[in-house]
């Protein structure tokens, strides 16, 4: 009996073993892992490059590269099986090529990868791919993305288009503007009902009244043209905002200086369009009241009127500025019209109407 025991626990003893060695050859290969970080602008030939390391752990990494289909100047790089290490999660970068990167855990085993260039994807060339680790120079195996200015895009030879009727303005030509969509990057401003970002709306808003602007002859500065904090991820409010000032006062050439918001209370019912100055001068006032009279009659919004008030980029702005609240984004109705792209560009022209009627009435 002991010797037919002894054999069962020998046999027992065996499977264990065989087990443990099958279940150990199951296991999940290591994880790749970011273990160092760092990008440089250089040149080749005339063109101007970016380019970006970001060092592992391990080699063999596997990586997929494809753009955002809902925003054309974001680049995107899935890292399998990656972890994020000790690298930052926001990250500026040379904001010529491209103004900065994120990155992101994704399914709990990969690493997202975001670049945002600094316009349409398609007019840059970029590549992606991974080098060994080089002993001599103590350079880990690493990732590389490396993207070109977009000086070497085709030129466009089609013809260009005529500006349809409503939307020409004969006063804005030559005149310097500077446009600043409310809120983005790590601040999302306030949001509706449906979860819409105020952050996202004054960017539409900005971009299309941006375009209709530089169609008619002006020259448009954008504080951002993308989801982006203007100073940076880690900023005070005053630093944020004072970034923001500070791209028109860089430039002597800048006349008027227009930020676009939405508006927000805590009564759902709340609604109407206004738009607010701080009086520096008589001119202050006269820039919001145009624009407010555009914003009435083309959007049928309740009047607010024009304010005076103390925001930060108002009292700091060296040159005529007004604050533009579209409408309530925390009223049902009137963020479904935020949403709607139609209504974002009715808002947007009449943004631009107000800036040429004042051009044609002050500066006559």
């Amino acid at each position: 009996m002991k010797g037919i025991l002894c054999r069962l626990f020998i046999v027992v003893c065996c499977a264990i073993g065989f087990l443990g060695m099958n279940f150990g050859s199951c296991q999940a290969a290591p994880s790749h892992k970011v273990e160092s970080f760092h990008y440089k602008s250089y040149k080749d030939g005339d063109r101007d490059w970016l380019k970006i390391e970001i060092g592992l752990s391990r080699d063999n990494l596997e990586y997929e590269v494809s753009d955002n289909p809902d925003k054309p100047n974001q680049l995107l790089v899935l890292m399998k099986n990656t972890k994020p290490g000790e690298i930052k999660k926001n990250i500026g970068l040379d904001r010529k090529i491209a103004r900065y990167m994120t990155v992101r855990e994704k399914n709990k085993n990969d690493l997202q990868i975001m670049i945002a260039t600094d316009g349409d994807l398609a007019t840059h060339e970029y590549k992606v791919y991974t080098v060994e680790k080089d002993k001599k120079t103590r350079k880990p195996y690493r990732l590389v993305i490396e993207i070109a200015g977009d000086e070497g895009k085709p030129v466009d030879t089609k013809p260009v288009p005529d500006i349809p009727e409503d939307e020409l303005m004969d006063s804005v030509a030559g005149h310097t503007i500077v446009l600043d969509p409310g809120h983005g990057g790590t601040d999302n401003g306030a949001s509706g009902p449906s979860l819409l970002r105020e952050k996202d709306v004054t960017l539409s808003i900005s971009l299309e009244a941006a375009r209709i602007l530089r169609e008619n002859g002006a020259r448009v500065l954008m504080t951002r043209f993308t989801d982006v904090d203007v100073f940076g991820p880690v900023a005070t409010d005053k630093q944020e905002l004072q970034a923001r000032v500070d791209v028109a006062r860089r430039d002597p050439s800048v006349e008027m200086f227009v930020s676009v918001h939405c508006n927000a209370f805590t009564n759902s019912e709340a609604n109407g369009t206004g738009t607010y100055f701080y009086p520096h001068s008589s001119r202050d006032a006269m820039l919001a009241q145009y624009i407010q009279n555009e914003m009435v009659h083309s959007t049928g919004l309740r009047d607010r009127g024009i304010t005076s008030a103390r925001f930060y980029v108002l009292r700091n702005s060296r040159v005529p500025a007004t604050l533009v609240e579209t409408a309530f984004i925390t009223n049902p109705y009137e963020e479904s019209m935020l949403a709607n792209v139609q209504c974002q560009y009715t808002m947007a022209k009449a943004i631009c109407r107000g800036i040429n009627n004042y051009f044609r009435d002050t500066l006559r």
